[in-house]
């Protein structure tokens, strides 16, 4: 009888269960690789409520929900995060434990007036929100996971849209803070909710000097505001916004050429140009291309202001913005670079005086053929 063929057929066999086993040990050794280098450090979280500034004719501290991001190593830089308007620190999250991977104390909190938090909604005001902003960063410098240097907490603080303004008002009243990044937010609220304005009508003779309302974009705002059982809701049919606040939206609605001077300065005590001349920290402006609430020219009055004031400067215009998402998630990288440029003194990121812009649909994909914005 010839056996070698069913030699032959064995040996094939063999060949083939141990080309088989290799390329599942290949495969197993593959997965345990890239388990180790995805493994993230050990994040903490701790959340409690902070005493915020009271309301008017109230003794009583507001109430501010926070959650504190305990990276594996401390002390380190802390960072306070801000939420866009109608938002929570939920929206935070995602962004807090990348920089607590990467080595911050992160804060995120619900501003007065939304969400868990107490209080009604100022708009961004100098003796509410911007005041709250000061208590974070005490309650921050008590937390023994900050990072000092020379007896005061190294702090960084950032944000978008009313998060962004509010950023940049804390920043230039408390000199605390180190370094400021703000995205997609305004200067000067009344000329951006009321472009054209005064100064536009006087010159060109227009009969209506209170600007072109941004009523569209105002209500929808002004619709995010529910009462909650978590704070006093505002007079009836207000939200939780408070009563001045609530009353400039009803007369700008029913009458914009009825806005008087005082609704305006209203608006402006909410706008970082009342302030930024004060400014020392380093910042990065970001801004939408694509933005009709908080268009460019915002971004651009910052920058003159904060230029003036002699603080480092950094300025991105990039794609997205109020009327369109942004096609990647660089704002938050762009934002950890300069953090970790300014708060831990590393080298590398953009140079102070940097402008870098975005440029749509520029280039293709060379995995998915698809269009892709350049800076």
């Amino acid at each position: 009888m010839n056996l070698a063929p069913l030699r032959a057929a064995l040996t094939r066999h063999k060949r083939r269960w141990r080309a088989l086993l290799v390329v599942v040990a290949l495969v197993i050794a593959a997965a345990v690789v890239t388990a180790v280098l995805n493994r993230s450090p050990s994040i903490a979280t701790r959340s409690q409520f902070v005493a915020g500034t009271p309301e008017p004719a109230s003794t009583a501290a507001v109430p501010l929900d926070t959650t504190l991001y305990l990276p594996a190593s401390t002390p380190a830089p802390a960072v306070l995060l801000a939420h866009g308007f109608g938002g929570s620190k939920t929206d935070l999250a995602a962004q807090a434990r990348d920089l607590a991977r990467h080595g911050y104390v992160v804060l995120t909190f619900t501003a007065r007036g939304f969400g868990d938090s107490g209080g009604l909604i100022h708009l961004d005001a100098l003796n509410y929100e911007i005041a709250d902003g000061s208590r974070l960063i005490d309650y921050l410098a008590r937390q023994p996971e900050v990072l000092q240097r020379a007896g005061s907490p190294v702090i960084g603080v950032g944000g978008s849209s009313y998060g962004g303004a509010f950023a940049l008002m804390l920043a230039a009243t408390d000199h605390r803070v180190d370094a400021v990044a703000a995205d997609i937010t305004w200067n000067d609220l009344a000329t951006a909710l009321f472009p054209n304005d005064q100064a536009a009508a006087q010159s060109t003779g227009a009969a209506d000097p209170s600007g072109v309302f941004k009523k569209l974009w105002v209500g929808y705002l002004f619709s995010l505001s529910q009462p909650s059982a978590a704070g006093p809701a505002g007079p009836t049919g207000c939200g939780r916004f408070a009563a001045d606040v609530c009353q400039f939206y009803r007369t700008a609605s029913e009458n914009p050429a009825s806005v008087t001077a005082a609704d305006k300065a209203l608006l402006q005590r909410s706008s970082p140009a009342t302030v930024l001349s004060r400014l020392k920290a380093p910042a990065l402006l970001i801004q939408g291309e694509q933005d009709s609430l908080f268009p460019l020219s915002e971004a651009d009055a910052n920058a003159r202001q904060i230029r003036a004031a002699g603080a480092p400067l950094q300025v991105r215009w990039r794609a997205g913005g109020h009327d369109a998402d942004s096609t990647d998630d660089s704002v938050n990288t762009w934002e950890r670079q300069f953090f970790d440029q300014k708060l831990r003194g590393e080298s590398g990121g953009n140079a102070d005086g940097s402008f870098l812009l975005a440029q749509r649909n520029a280039g293709l994909s060379a995995s998915t053929g698809q269009s892709v914005n350049k800076t």
